[in-house]
């Protein structure tokens, strides 16, 4: 698809993607060392628990950024929609790496508030690891939710929310702490269950929103009621039927069936299809493709016309019915008009032949009347033309 100016392109979504990535996944590689080496030192179940939720963002932000890299390529013969749902995939493996991250840390902490171990009271220097990780993360929270937005990027979007919910989670893990150092040590792995639980409703909404996209789902109403809305304004279009969305990353695609005058050329019938296209990608920045189909007719009934002959077969009548009449040899063109289960007919003749109106409207009816008797024939028009 060539690129619009309301669609960032694939190479300039890639850079943006893979520059906030990087700096993601540094910030995630330096909170997961402080967090382990001040867990493990300051005693700190929930802090640890953090930490390992720190180096699965490390690996998940591996595999956005492979997922960004895939999806930015251009469409090729095996892939002809492009690689959009390439991020799509990766979002899914994001899904489950969090629920098992979640289930891990969950169970960890599990036992150990059922074993009969004393309970570890952490040391006030976990306090201030866990400020350092809000504040980081609230941070790189912020960068990614913006460039996710610019490039459409519903992966990059949904790491960004991952980076929120990790500050949520060191603000509980500060809770647990501090609970733990005013005599509460039960608290520290109560916070650690709870970041589990944080983790575990991201990965969850992540791997549901991915499969729904993988299974077709269509746009939200309120966009697809954008579309309708912006199809119908466009001049030539009568009605609108058969609208269908789906998803592909950051993409949208769009088929739809668009009624128009039954009278007018096919070129023209083209060139409104053409305009519909180039209205949608331009002004509705997440619509990538669209797929129109002209009718003259509503036909979402499938048995509508289904056994009208085709052209080969109509003209071959219409030139046996008439021949040996006045005119026919002289026949120029046939046009034929399908509507539901008839065919409007239009002959053209040459101008010569109707000297007059009177001879004009004789030689029409002449033709006209046995070829109104024909089956599946609704009407017949005779033109002289020059």
């Amino acid at each position: 698809m060539p690129a619009t100016s309301a669609q960032p392109e694939g190479g300039s979504r890639y850079q943006a993607g893979r520059r906030v990535t990087l700096i993601a996944a540094g910030i995630n590689l330096f909170l997961a060392v402080i967090k382990f080496a001040g867990g493990i030192f300051a005693h700190s179940q929930a802090l640890i628990a953090d930490g390992i939720d720190s180096t699965a963002d490390l690996f998940s932000d591996m595999a956005v950024l492979y997922g960004a890299r895939q999806g930015s390529r251009a469409p090729d013969s095996k892939h002809p929609y492009g690689h959009g749902r390439i991020e799509t995939l990766v979002s899914v493996f994001l899904g489950v790496v969090l629920l098992a991250t979640a289930a891990g840390i969950s169970l960890r902490a599990a036992q150990r508030l059922l074993s009969d171990e004393p309970l570890l009271s952490p040391e006030p220097a976990a306090l201030l690891v866990a400020v350092i990780a809000i504040g980081l993360k609230e941070w790189i929270y912020r960068y990614t939710l913006r460039v996710g937005r610019e490039t459409r990027s519903r992966m990059l979007e949904a790491n960004a929310w991952h980076q929120r919910t990790d500050s949520i989670s060191s603000l509980v893990v500060l809770l647990g702490v501090g609970g733990s150092l005013l005599g509460m040590p039960y608290l520290d792995p109560v916070a650690a269950i709870g970041v589990s639980v944080l983790i575990a409703r991201v990965g969850w909404e992540l791997l549901w929103q991915s499969v729904a996209e993988l299974s077709d789902t269509a746009l939200s109403r309120e966009r697809v009621a954008v579309i309708r809305k912006a199809i119908r304004g466009i001049e030539g279009v009568q009605d609108l039927h058969l609208l269908r969305t789906r998803q592909a990353g950051p993409d949208a695609l769009v088929d739809v069936h668009v009624q128009v005058n039954p009278h007018i050329s096919v070129s023209e019938g083209h060139r409104i299809a053409e305009h519909i296209r180039e209205r949608l990608i331009a002004d509705l920045d997440e619509v990538s493709d669209v797929l129109v189909h002209i009718d003259t007719e509503d036909d979402q009934s499938f048995e509508r016309g289904r056994t009208l002959p085709l052209r080969a077969d109509v003209e071959a009548q219409i030139r046996s019915t008439i021949a040996g009449l006045a005119g026919a040899d002289r026949l120029q063109g046939v046009m034929l008009h399908y509507d539901a289960d008839r065919i409007g007919v239009e002959l053209h003749l040459p101008l010569a032949l109707a000297p007059d109106a009177a001879t004009a409207s004789a030689l029409a009816e002449q033709l006209r009347g046995p070829l109104r008797r024909l089956p599946h024939i609704a009407d017949v028009a005779v033109h002289f033309v020059t």
